[in-house]
Formats: structure tokens, sequence, C-alpha cells
């Protein structure tokens, strides 16, 4: 099944700093703040017996996910609602091939900080559900959280009617600049966070709208997470790649759509041939 992910939500571990002021580029120009850039983050979660991964977007206005099932091989694609860290999610397609049509729902605590879960598993709306507790699929101790402050210009041919210059990353817990993610221009509205690479540490993506390009046109810009430099380095072989990236995160897999689906490697991208 490919997950369908829009870059158009809010995260819930993930915050945009807002009453910023305005910033310099390199070559000059005045950057005005914008206080209203969307980060969508995509979790990844496993449970603890290993039995079931999830693809979780959660923190916005209609929370989903795939719910797999590595045991009997199957997949359950739920939506639903969320209030505070409460989730109530329903299945409303499955790969499932049970002749009875069981619809699931899966009820649940999730904590944003450290991405752990405590859900329950229900089925036909029975009383008594199966508990699952679930945890990242790969847990780092000392993950970074960050607070991210947007600048750009003012740009008419934009349907927004700007375009994003320069994203500044600020350790949330010390408040202190990290990094200032320049030398592109990005679609104002939203920004992807998500585990590009299945390494635990999120990585950010932006849609490319230089040279004429639109966001329909799906070029995107990677910054990859270097937890040994505690930077952001833009990842060329990714920027190459046409397609919005739909993770398979329970086969370490990247499909971009068209064909192009990849296995990631010891953090290494290797295309696989279709059959």
């Amino acid at each position: 099944m490919k997950i369908k992910l829009l870059l158009c939500v809010a995260a819930l571990s993930i915050s945009c700093a807002s009453f910023a002021e305005s910033v310099t580029s390199s070559k000059g120009a005045e950057l005005k703040p914008f206080n209203n850039v969307r980060v969508s983050v995509q979790r990844m979660l496993r449970s603890n017996e290993g039995r079931y991964f999830l693809n979780l977007n959660a923190g916005v206005w209609n929370p989903h996910g795939t719910l797999y099932d590595l045991v009997e091989n199957k997949s359950i694609n739920l939506k639903g609602l969320q209030k505070g860290d409460q989730l109530n999610l329903t299945s409303v397609a499955s790969e499932s091939n049970d002749a009875d049509n069981t619809v699931y729902q899966l009820i649940g605590t999730l904590n944003a900080n450290t991405g752990n879960m405590n859900a329950l598993l229900l089925k036909n709306k029975e009383t008594f559900g199966q508990s699952i507790q679930f945890q990242p699929s790969v847990n780092i101790a000392d993950k970074p959280a960050f607070i991210f402050k947007f600048y750009g210009l003012d740009n008419s041919t934009q349907a927004s009617g700007k375009i994003l210059q320069r994203v500044d990353v600020i350790n949330k817990t010390t408040n202190k600049m990290v990094q200032s993610l320049t030398g592109f221009n990005a679609f104002s509205n939203s920004m992807g966070y998500m585990d590009i690479n299945f390494d635990g540490y999120y990585d950010v993506i932006l849609s490319d709208v230089s040279s004429g390009l639109k966001v329909e046109d799906k070029h995107f810009i990677y910054w990859m997470y270097n937890p040994k430099t505690q930077q952001f380095q833009r990842s060329p072989q990714l920027d190459k790649i046409v397609g919005f990236p739909s993770l398979h995160g329970e086969k370490q897999q990247i499909d971009f759509g068209n064909g192009q689906l990849y296995q990631v490697e010891n953090g290494l991208l290797k295309k696989i041939n279709y059959q």
C-alpha cells in the first residue's frame, strides 16, 4: 500500500517560533518572518512485542495513518479525531481479506515528546480490545527537540504570494540557534519533518519552487540531520529525485512514485528494480 502524506499539517512535538524579527539574507535582502508555516510530522511506531507497525500523522485536524499487522501480513488505513493527546481512529479502507469486513478502531494516548503511545485496538466495536504499547521504531535517547523560525520574501508569482528562503533551527531546551538553513526557494506554507533514512532522527523536507517550479511538480529539497555533527546537511542525491517520498518504515523503503522505489541500507539508498 502506498502511504499518502500531505505537507499541510501542524506537528505535536515540533513548533514554529512566532514573533520573529526580520533578518538580512546573504545577498543583502531583508527577509520577513513567516509565522504561519505548518510543520508536518510523520511518526513511525512499532509495538513493543514487534507485531504491529504504525505510520501516524497526528496533531492535525484529520489525524490518519496506516497500521501494519506483520504477523497476519495485512494493513489497515485509519483516520479519525484527536483531542489533546487523545486519538480515536477508525478503519476506512483495508487490504485485509477478511470476509466479514472487520471494522477496526484504534484508541490511544500519544506522548508527543517521547513518541510513545498506549493504545487499544478494537474490532467491530467490541467492548474489550487488544492493548498495544507503541514506541518509536528507532528509539534515540538523545533525539533533539527543535523549534523552527521561517523567513522569506513576498513573491507574486507564487500561489501563496510569498517564498520561503531561510529556516532557523532553534534548540527547544536552550532556546539557542543551532543552524540556519539557506540557499533555496521553497513553498512558504509548509515544511515536512520525517525520518527519511530511518536512522531515528527527523529530517527537513521543503517543496522546491525555484526556476519556475511549482508545488505540483513534486521537486523537493532535503536537509538530512547528521547526529555526529548535530547539523542538517543538504542531500544532492535526494534533491534529484522527483516525487514525494512515501515512507514504508516496516520495510525500510521509500516510494517516490512512478516506479521509483528505494531500499535504505545503512543509511544509503539502493534503487529496487520492479519485476
